[in-house]
């Protein structure tokens, strides 16, 4: 089965644990990799036969700058329950990482959550 990729989808917003953490921007990536039936976009070479990456990265721009997550888990949930919401029939697995997370010992050059959803859940 196909699989379509995203990588380093990009935002800055104020998601953080802590109040100071919340207010100033941060900057936010974001890989998606959808496992889906494509196979048709593969003869037809037309956009609706396939998942528009376009669509899908306004999904997790739109989430990620909206409403403020105290937890990177909560961010991460929020966005494949909503790509899983558009694409119900697919497997997907999603990589959120806030870039040099403050007050973390070592400079660490992101903290990150993955997550993965099959087609039905």
């Amino acid at each position: 089965m196909p699989t379509l990729v995203l990588s380093r989808i990009s935002f800055e917003a104020r998601h953080g644990a802590t109040p100071a953490e919340r207010r100033s921007l941060r900057r936010f990536e974001v890989d998606v990799e959808i496992d889906a039936p494509l196979e048709t976009a593969q003869s037809t070479d037309r956009l609706t036969d396939t998942i528009d990456y376009r669509q899908v990265a306004e999904i997790i721009v739109a989430i990620g700058t909206g409403e403020t997550h105290h937890l990177l888990e909560a961010l991460a949930r929020h966005m494949i329950d909503a790509l899983a919401a558009h694409l119900p029939k697919v497997t997907m697995r999603l990589e959120l990482r806030k870039l040099n997370p403050p007050d973390c010992p070592g400079q660490a050059a992101y903290a990150a959550v993955r997550m993965a959803c099959s087609a039905g859940e």
